[in-house]
């Protein structure tokens, strides 16, 4: 695994991520409901499948594993980024944000598409 280029790749998921929820909740006025969270995993995994595939373009290790093992960076990375800019900024510091479900259900989805993609990739 090229770690530098997996992180690089789950911090640009991350931020495209980031502006995708924020233009739902503060350009659409979605509020989280059932539009909201089908809307958000199908452009969610549209992301990450992207971010998967710029990771496999060009010279790394390709395969289903390989690509779960991405994702898994992928996650961290996301993860990571939260910590420090989401939690202290938008949620008082409330941890608990990664106990919910949605996030959960979100992070599993990024890490199967990424699975997925590389092994497509193959």
């Amino acid at each position: 695994m090229n770690w530098k280029r997996a992180i690089l790749c789950g911090a640009l998921l991350w931020i495209l991520i980031f502006f995708e929820v924020s233009i739902l909740m503060f350009g659409l006025k979605l509020q989280p409901g059932l539009n909201y969270y089908i809307l958000h995993y199908i452009l969610a995994g549209i992301i990450a499948l992207i971010s998967a595939f710029i990771y496999f373009k060009g010279k790394v290790k390709k395969g289903f594993t390989e690509g779960l093992s991405v994702g898994i960076v992928f996650a961290v990375t996301g993860i990571i980024l939260d910590s420090i800019i989401t939690i202290p900024l938008f949620m008082n510091f409330d941890y608990n944000f990664f106990l919910d479900i949605y996030l959960l259900l979100g992070i599993l989805e990024g890490i199967i598409i990424t699975g997925i993609a590389g092994s497509v990739k193959k």
